[in-house]
């Protein structure tokens, strides 16, 4: 079976270590494009990269513990991120495998950013059966990422002291 995971973040400021409010959203549709399920979360000193990198992080943990409660392990199915952020669908299909054979390093020789978070994606993606990511335009007619979207948004002003929290 074939499951999506439509992904968003946000953030208000976008600048590293400036103490910015990020906050992500995800939802989940089964084959038949039903949502099954849809979380959020936010996050204090982040950049909109991390944020949209968290939701595909969180949306994975979140397929991965369904499939395993309901419908077995996960390398039985196959997964479809759909995401309106060039820097993940765009680096993850282009520069991931480089940067892994490079011990993430850039060609440059300077290391990747963001390197934990893109470690935690790629061992995810592993999870299934077949795994891609597929872009999409933001903000634009899809109600899915318009739903993800809301929730990465809306979340962002009920920012915990804690960090990050996921409904």
């Amino acid at each position: 079976m074939t499951y999506t995971v439509y992904t968003d973040g946000s953030c208000s400021g976008n600048k590293r270590d400036a103490g910015c409010k990020g906050g992500f959203g995800y939802v989940i549709l089964d084959s038949s494009q039903s949502m099954i399920m849809h979380g959020k979360g936010t996050r204090k000193n982040t950049t909109n990269n991390q944020m949209e990198m968290t939701a595909v992080i969180r949306g994975l943990e979140a397929l991965i513990e369904y499939l395993k409660k309901f419908h077995g392990e996960a390398k039985f199915h196959d997964c479809i991120v759909k995401t309106d952020s060039k820097y993940i669908s765009d680096n993850f299909i282009e520069y991931l495998p480089l940067w892994k054979s490079r011990n993430w390093r850039k060609s440059s020789g300077g290391p990747v950013l963001n390197v934990g978070l893109w470690k935690r994606i790629d061992n995810l993606t592993l999870e299934f059966k077949s795994f891609r990511f597929h872009w999409v335009k933001g903000h634009a007619s899809n109600k899915w990422n318009k739903k993800a979207d809301a929730l990465a948004t809306s979340y962002i002003l009920h920012l915990t002291e804690k960090g990050s929290s996921l409904l």
